[in-house]
């Protein structure tokens, strides 16, 4: 099993909400206060999620900030 960092899982599953959402990086910058720039970044593991950038998307989502951290395929397999 490779491992996968805790960012590049929450990077996965922002990208899944988004496309299942159907909402853009640039609206979802708008809607959590979080720079269009700075989503780019964290979207493509450039750089981490902070703790409260999580937050912040986990809230707009309606999720839990531990699911950002299950990407989906795996929250599917642990059903």
């Amino acid at each position: 099993m490779n491992y996968e960092s805790p960012s590049s899982k929450a990077a996965r599953s922002v990208r899944a909400l988004l496309a299942e959402k159907r909402e853009s990086i640039e609206s979802l910058a708008e809607a959590t206060g979080i720079a269009h720039s700075t989503l780019k970044r964290r979207l493509l593991t450039i750089s981490p999620f902070t703790i409260d950038e999580l937050s912040v998307i986990a809230e707009h989502f309606g999720v839990r900030v531990h699911e950002l951290l299950t990407p989906p395929s795996e929250r599917l397999a642990a059903v």
